[in-house]
């Protein structure tokens, strides 16, 4: 930018020196004659149409360069994000899968001792990929208990901004627990944002605290653990797109461990009772 600023500049300065000093007759330019005050004005026009004709591409060069530069910069970024994945939670519950491999199946204080650090690892690495303490965050997992068609989801754990969910949600009543075990038994994860023309989803209120929430499923093929929701007082917290994806990845790794958790009821313990997940 530095140089084709110079360039313009000195474009216009050698076409002011032609025109007051060439060795023409008085009152003319070398391409056209006119009177004293005519020539004044071409002069300055053509000074002008010199600048624009160098400053064009020039702007064209500067946008070129802050779009390469954001271009870097965005992809900065998402590389932080990949490693903020991995190291946060994607690498924690990985070792927990290799803990759980190693364990004998009649283990059960090890099993129980693991699923409690488990969903505290799932709930915490969540929390950090999405800016911690500072984002007003909050992560929940909600546990499946009973069966179809009475079923509900308890909550269990939470890691965030404020107090853990006291709120048990019931199948089939017509409303959020309807939804929430449509979605689940679809294996759909859902999301929702204050403000972005989405009808409100069942049960929410606007005297609610959070303006945003994610919610995705813990389950495998066959069998459903729970779900996993996190909600945000900043209605733009979440980016549906790229986080929705990225969560269910991380209830996915959570539902391996909890489905290498489960084992038979009659399995013996090495203490000889019985256990079931």
């Amino acid at each position: 930018m530095i140089l084709w600023g110079l360039a313009a500049a000195a474009a216009a300065y050698a076409w002011s020196l032609q025109v007051d000093y060439a060795d023409v007759p008085a009152g003319s330019t070398d391409w056209w004659i006119f009177s004293g005050s005519t020539r004044t004005i071409m002069r300055r026009v053509g000074i002008c149409c010199t600048v624009i004709m160098i400053l064009i591409p020039a702007s064209l060069a500067g946008l070129a360069t802050i779009r390469a530069r954001r271009a870097r910069q965005r992809e900065t970024a998402q590389i932080a994000q990949r490693v903020r994945t991995i190291n946060s939670v994607i690498a924690p519950l990985a070792a927990h899968l290799q803990r759980l491999a190693h364990l004998d199946p009649g283990e059960t204080l090890p099993r129980e001792r693991l699923a409690g650090e488990a969903v505290k690892a799932t709930l915490a690495g969540l929390f950090d990929l999405h800016g911690g303490w500072s984002s007003q965050v909050r992560v929940c997992f909600f546990r499946v208990e009973g069966e179809a068609p009475d079923r509900r989801l308890v909550p269990e754990n939470h890691h965030g901004r404020g107090k853990k969910s006291t709120c048990t949600v019931y199948e089939g009543d017509g409303g959020r627990g309807t939804e929430a075990f449509r979605a689940l038994d679809a294996r759909q994860a859902r999301s929702w944002q204050d403000g972005n023309g989405e009808a409100e989803p069942s049960g929410w209120s606007r005297d609610k605290e959070y303006k945003s929430f994610l919610a995705v499923y813990v389950a495998t093929e066959t069998v459903l653990f729970g779900m996993i929701t996190m909600d945000a007082i900043d209605p733009e917290a979440f980016h549906p797109k790229v986080d929705l994806p990225t969560v269910q990845t991380v209830a996915d790794l959570y539902a391996a461990i909890l489905a290498g958790l489960s084992a038979p009821k009659d399995h013996p313990d090495l203490s000889g009772a019985t256990f079931e997940q």
